[in-house]
């Protein structure tokens, strides 16, 4: 019996020894897994930053782009303005020609009558109007 207890003993010890190294050798194989996860984790952090700078990039890309099209979009209202203006203008200046034509002939009928009033009195002057078809 005491073989048996001795045998009993020594495998227990033997089991515990090697439960104790498979113990040890499982929390190494974490232990690697851990730092090649965190490792992963840090390539997949990186990769994020990159992708940040990348989008950052092409925000300011778009916000130029933005800036043109505001621009042109700017330029393009001034044109449409100047397009439906355009023919008010050209009225306004056809009537501001008009009218300064009316001026000038306006004053041209009331130096006629003028001519006419003095050519009343001077015979010269009746026939010179006369000869110019004045009067």
């Amino acid at each position: 019996m005491k073989h048996f207890i001795f045998l009993i003993l020594f495998l227990t010890t033997a089991s515990l020894n090697a439960s104790s190294n498979d113990t040890q050798l499982i929390l190494k194989e974490i232990q690697n897994l851990r730092d090649d996860m965190n490792k992963r984790f840090e390539q997949v952090d990186k990769r994020f930053e990159q992708i940040d700078r990348r989008f950052e990039q092409v925000d300011k890309r778009f916000e130029q782009v933005d800036k043109r099209l505001d621009f042109m979009q700017n330029i393009l209202y001034i044109l449409m303005g100047l397009i439906f203006a355009s023919p008010f203008i050209a009225i306004y200046l056809k009537d501001k020609k008009d009218l300064e034509e009316r001026k000038v002939l306006d004053n041209v009928k009331a130096m006629m009558f003028v001519m006419r009033e003095l050519a009343q009195d001077d015979d010269r002057f009746a026939k010179a109007l006369k000869s110019a078809s004045l009067m």
